[in-house]
C-alpha cells in the first residue's frame, strides 16, 4: 500500500496528465499510462479506427533533447508523445539526464513535481509543484533548465 504522500503525488500526476487528453484521441502505453487510461476513459469502448492525437508512455529517463527510455513505443510517429513518471524531486537527476537516452521522442514530461517541455532550445519547466521553484529543480539537474514568465503552479491552468 503506497504512503499517503506517494498516493497524493500519483493523484496529482494522473490528474495533470488527464488534462492532456481532453478532446483528443489518445494512445496509452504499458504501466502508468494504463492507469491514466482507466482514469480518463469513459465506460464506452475505445475507438481504435482513428489515429491517436496524443500518446502516453511511462519513462525511466529522458535526455534534454526529449529522447526517452521506455519499454514501449507508440503506434503513430506523427502524434505528440507525453512521458509520464512517478519520480519525485529526489530522483529528478536520474530522470532528466544528459546520457543514456532512448529512442522514443517525447515533447513533454509530467511527473509529480513538474511539467517539462523538450524543445530545440532545451528543457523548459512549464508547471511546478506548490512550494518549489525552478531554482530548486535546477539544483537537482545536470542539464540546463529554463523557465519563462508563464511558469504556473502544477495543475492551475
Amino acid at each position: 500500500m503506497p504512503s499517503p504522500a506517494h498516493a497524493a503525488e500519483l493523484d496529482r500526476l494522473l490528474w495533470r496528465a488527464a488534462e492532456e487528453c481532453e478532446s483528443k484521441e489518445a494512445w496509452f502505453g504499458a504501466g502508468l499510462p494504463q492507469l491514466l487510461r482507466r482514469t480518463v476513459e469513459a465506460e464506452e469502448a475505445e475507438d481504435h479506427a482513428r489515429s491517436p492525437d496524443v500518446a502516453f508512455v511511462e519513462v525511466s529517463a529522458v535526455s534534454p533533447q526529449g529522447s526517452a527510455n521506455t519499454s514501449e513505443a507508440p503506434p503513430s510517429a506523427t502524434c505528440p508523445v507525453i512521458a509520464l513518471s512517478t519520480t519525485g524531486l529526489e530522483g529528478l537527476s536520474s530522470l532528466i539526464r544528459s546520457t543514456g537516452s532512448g529512442g522514443v521522442r517525447v515533447s513533454r514530461l509530467i511527473c509529480p513535481v513538474a511539467v517539462f517541455d523538450f524543445t530545440a532550445e532545451g528543457v523548459r519547466v512549464r508547471e511546478i509543484r506548490h512550494g518549489l521553484t525552478a531554482a530548486d529543480l535546477q539544483r537537482r539537474l545536470s542539464v540546463p533548465l529554463w523557465a519563462g514568465p508563464d511558469l504556473k503552479e502544477l495543475g492551475t491552468h
